[in-house]
């Protein structure tokens, strides 16, 4: 029984970065945008955007040049415990990323390294739930800032 339990899980799709499974197929940055579409129908989720990108993000560190994700993680951190406004971070993030600064790293670049994380995007997007989906992302992004 032990030999099948190993294989299957061995058969389920990971992220080689966040280690979220997939869900009905999808990956996980396919799950990201389809969350990211139920934001046209929930105000409430639409309020989160910033904390569901970011919470993404931050758990996808491999794709981000080394100075960007640490400007990033300082902003979520803010926006979390003070309650910075995400305009402030958006002209700070433009300044930041103005000219010539690159923000992301060219694929072929990309190293992921795999951590395991309490709560990853297959545990805030539910295709069969849309409702709450607000409340399940305030959780991952509080999830994260416990683990960062």
């Amino acid at each position: 029984m032990q030999e099948r339990a190993t294989m299957i899980e061995q058969t389920v799709a990971t992220c080689p970065e966040c280690g979220a499974v997939q869900v009905d197929g999808m990956t996980c940055w396919e799950q990201l945008g389809a969350l990211l579409g139920w934001e046209s129908q929930d105000p409430e989720l639409q309020a989160a955007h910033f904390l569901t990108v970011a919470a993404y993000n931050l758990q996808h560190p491999a794709q981000f040049t080394s100075g960007a994700w640490p400007g990033l993680r300082t902003s979520f951190i803010a926006r979390l415990e003070q309650g910075t406004a995400v305009e402030d971070w958006q002209r700070q993030a433009a300044r930041a990323s103005a000219g010539q600064t690159r923000v992301l790293r060219n694929e072929v670049n990309r190293m992921p390294v795999r951590r395991s994380w309490s709560i990853t995007i297959a545990d805030v997007y539910r295709p069969d739930r849309p409702a709450g989906a607000a409340a399940r992302v305030r959780a991952w992004a509080a999830c994260i800032r416990q683990e960062l």
